[in-house]
């Protein structure tokens, strides 16, 4: 990544697991806010009002406001024609950068440095700025590239997940302006995982490659 060397190799797994891209990262940018996470487990709807929370009804999680994990941005919520009755209520709002080449969120897990975690970030355009011009941007995890984000329809919700082994007690989730529109997003998250699952050796980054799930008869797809 950046020109960089990087070690890449697969791993499937079996049962209730991902298959996985593996590189290790490097660096770190600071940024200005961070909040200690409880219980493990951090849930951010990006774009709904300061101060607000609420108990996501499928799957039982406290999601909070973004406030006190970044600076920047504006609130919009998505397009009534996007909106879903059956839609989770983190895909119904967004934060948008259109301000800055780079935007950062500050995530600081309960576990501080050394340990695995599970980050997610979530978007869905659904047209909030009435402009209908699907942007395309990147996500950086400190200072390595993490992913492209595309948007090729403004109903589609697109996921983008890593695991990372952090040097430092706060991790930086980037969005970063390419000159294709501008970045936004719905939803992140962080998950504290059990470092006995995975090889932690050093600190590094497994990247999603794709998931197979093997032990449900059932056709349920919610991920916590």
């Amino acid at each position: 990544m950046d020109g960089r060397p990087t070690l890449i190799w697969l791993l499937i797994f079996s049962l209730h697991t991902s298959g996985w891209v593996s590189g290790t990262f490097h660096g770190i940018y600071s940024c200005r806010r961070e909040l200690t996470a409880t219980k493990g487990f951090i849930s951010i709807d990006c774009g709904i009002a300061p101060d607000s929370h609420y108990i996501d009804d499928g799957l039982q999680i406290l999601y909070i406001s973004d406030e006190d994990f970044i600076d920047t941005g504006i609130n919009y919520n998505v397009s009534m024609e996007y909106i879903d009755n059956n839609a989770s209520k983190q895909y119904m709002n967004v934060r948008s950068f259109p301000e800055g080449n780079k935007n950062c969120y500050t995530l600081r897990p309960e576990g501080g440095k050394g340990n695995k975690y599970f980050i997610r970030a979530w978007f869905k355009y659904g047209n909030y700025d009435s402009k209908n011009q699907l942007p395309k941007f990147k996500l950086y995890l400190g200072a390595d590239e993490w992913a492209t984000v595309n948007i090729d329809n403004p109903s589609n919700t697109i996921r983008k997940e890593i695991m990372n082994v952090p040097t430092t007690d706060d991790l930086y989730v980037y969005l970063v302006n390419i000159g294709s529109g501008t970045p936004f997003i719905s939803t992140l998250e962080l998950r504290p995982l059990n470092n006995s699952i995975y090889d932690k050796s050093e600190p590094g980054s497994l990247l999603l490659f794709n998931r197979w799930d093997f032990g449900k008869e059932e056709d349920d797809y919610l991920i916590r």
